[in-house]
C-alpha cells in the first residue's frame, strides 16, 4: 500500500465532515463515565490518624537516641499495624464483615521523610466505619509497641475524623477527564478512519496522484434535489441559477479552451465505478452545450444498466437496436429530441447479452461518424471503467474521454486503475471532473484560484 502523506487542512476538512460523529463519541464517552460515577462506582471514605514516634522524658526533651531508635523502628512498626493481629484483632473487635486480606487492602501506612510520624489512613465505603477502623488500629498498634518492645515512644498527633464526603468522587474533575477522554477518543477515531479512508478527499490531491488536468468540480447538489424532490432530472434546466449550473458551465468553457489545440467534437464521460455520478454529469453537460446554441446529441453507450432514457423521459428503443438491426440509414428513427432545444439522444435500447461486441464492431464506429456530420458535440455516456472493457473500446473512438470522480466516494486507488487502464490503451484523456464537492468549498473557481487554474490544454 502506498505511504499516505498527511495533510492537517485535509484532515480538517475530514474532521468538519465528520463533525457528528466526533461529537457523538464524546457525548458517548461523557453520558458513559457519569453514568458510572453516579449509579456504578462505589464512594469510598478516608480517614487519617498520625503517630509521632518519640519519647518525652520528666523534662519534657527528646533524647538523640530516641530520635534514633524511633526512625530506626519505623519499619518495623509498618509491619507492625499490618500484621494480622493488630487487623484481625481488629475486626473482631469492631463486628467488621470482612477478611484479614480485605482490611488489608483498605489500610495504608506512610511516613514522612526523615521524620518520625506514622500516617494510618484507613479507606472504606462507610466514613464512620472508616474512622473506627482507624481508631482501633491506632490503640492496638501502641498496645503492640508497648508489649513488644517494652517502649512507650509513640503518641497520636492527630486523631481519626468522620470523612464529609468520599475522597474519590469528584463529579466537576471527573466530567473534566470524561470530556478530555471522549475529545482524544474521538481525535483518535476520525484520525485512524481518515488515514485508512482511501477515498479521494480533494481536488489537488486527484491532480496530483492522477497527473492530469482537473477540467472542473461539481458542487454537491444532494440537498437542493432531495428538497426539491426533482431525483434525476436535468439540474441545469430545473436549477438554473445554481452553482450546479455555474460549475458545469465551468466544465463546458475548458472543454472548448481544451479544443484550441485539437478537437473536441467526440467526447466520452466515463468513471471507476458506479454511483460516482457520470449520467448526471454527461446529461447536464451535453444540456449547457445545447443551451449554448450547440447542436448535441448524448448517446447511451452503458448498454447494460444504460438510464438516459429513464432521465429524459422518453422510449427506450436506442443504440443496441440500431447496432443489432445494422439501420444506419435510418439512424434518425432511432435518434430521440428531447424537451431542451438542440439537445437529441439515443438511448441505450434493449439489453443485449454481448455489450462490448456490439461496441467494438464497424456498424458501431460509423454510427459515430454519421453522428458527427450532424452534431457540433457527440457526447457518448459509457460505462464504469473497472471490470468491463466498454468504455476501453468506446474511447478509441473519440476526441476527448474525462474521468468522473465522486469526492469521498471514489476511492483514490480505484481513480488511479482506471487512469492506468486509460493510458494503456492510449485512450486520448482531457481529464477529470471532480463530483460532489462538499459545500462551501468554492467550486472549481475557488480551487482554481488556489492552484492557479492547474489544468493544461490538449
Amino acid at each position: 500500500m502506498e505511504e499516505k502523506e498527511f495533510d492537517l487542512s485535509q484532515f480538517l476538512d475530514y474532521l468538519k465532515k465528520n463533525i457528528l460523529v466526533f461529537i457523538l463519541i464524546i457525548l458517548i464517552v461523557l453520558t458513559s463515565g457519569i453514568i458510572y460515577s453516579i449509579y456504578i462506582k462505589k464512594p469510598m471514605y478516608k480517614s487519617t490518624t498520625s503517630i509521632i514516634l518519640a519519647t518525652s522524658t520528666a523534662n519534657d526533651t527528646v533524647s538523640q537516641s530516641d530520635l534514633s531508635l524511633s526512625s530506626s523502628l519505623v519499619d518495623a512498626y509498618t509491619e507492625i499495624i499490618q500484621s494480622k493481629s493488630v487487623l484481625g484483632e481488629t475486626i473482631n473487635y469492631l463486628g467488621l464483615d470482612m477478611t484479614y486480606e480485605d482490611l488489608l487492602k483498605e489500610v495504608s501506612v506512610n511516613s514522612e521523610s526523615s521524620t518520625e510520624i506514622l500516617y494510618i489512613t484507613v479507606k472504606n465505603e462507610d466514613a464512620q466505619t472508616a474512622k473506627a477502623i482507624a481508631d482501633e488500629i491506632s490503640t492496638l498498634f501502641g498496645e503492640k509497641v508497648t508489649e513488644i518492645y517494652k517502649l512507650d515512644n509513640y503518641s497520636i498527633l492527630d486523631a481519626a475524623t468522620v470523612a464529609e464526603k468520599p475522597y474519590n468522587v469528584n463529579m466537576t474533575k471527573e466530567v473534566i477527564i470524561y470530556i478530555a477522554s471522549g475529545l482524544l477518543l474521538a481525535l483518535a477515531y476520525v484520525f485512524v478512519v481518515y488515514y485508512f479512508d482511501r477515498n479521494i478527499k480533494s481536488i489537488i490531491d486527484v491532480e496530483n496522484k492522477t497527473e492530469l488536468p482537473i477540467m472542473g468540480s461539481i458542487r454537491d447538489c444532494t440537498k437542493d434535489i432531495d428538497k426539491l424532490g426533482i431525483g434525476n432530472n436535468l439540474l441545469i434546466k430545473a436549477l438554473p441559477d445554481s452553482n450546479f449550473v455555474e460549475d458545469i458551465k465551468t466544465i463546458r468553457t475548458n472543454l472548448s479552451f481544451s479544443a484550441i489545440n485539437g478537437r473536441s467534437k467526440t467526447i466520452l464521460i466515463t468513471s471507476s465505478m458506479p454511483g460516482e455520478g457520470k449520467s448526471f454529469v454527461s446529461s447536464n453537460l451535453a444540456a449547457s452545450f445545447a443551451q449554448n446554441n450547440k447542436k448535441v446529441i448524448l448517446v447511451d453507450c452503458d448498454l447494460r444498466k444504460g438510464v438516459i432514457h429513464k432521465r429524459f423521459h422518453v422510449d427506450n428503443m436506442g443504440l443496441s437496436n440500431l447496432i443489432a438491426n445494422n439501420d444506419i440509414a435510418n439512424i434518425n428513427r432511432y435518434i430521440t429530441p428531447t424537451e431542451i432545444h438542440g439537445l437529441d439522444v439515443i438511448t441505450r435500447g434493449v439489453i443485449p447479452p454481448n455489450p462490448s461486441e456490439l461496441l467494438s464492431s464497424s456498424i458501431f464506429k460509423s454510427i459515430i461518424s454519421a453522428l458527427e456530420e450532424q452534431y457540433d458535440y457527440v457526447i457518448l455516456d459509457g460505462t464504469p471503467i473497472t471490470n468491463l472493457p466498454d468504455s476501453l473500446i468506446v474511447s478509441h473512438l473519440v476526441d476527448k474521454t474525462l474521468i468522473v470522480a465522486s469526492m469521498g466516494i471514489t476511492p483514490m486507488d480505484l481513480l488511479m486503475n482506471t487512469v492506468k487502464s486509460l493510458k494503456n490503451v492510449n485512450a486520448p484523456i482531457a481529464g477529470v471532473i471532480v463530483n460532489r464537492l462538499p459545500i462551501g468549498k468554492g467550486g472549481f473557481y475557488g480551487s482554481a484560484y488556489k492552484y492557479k487554474y492547474s489544468y493544461k490544454y490538449e
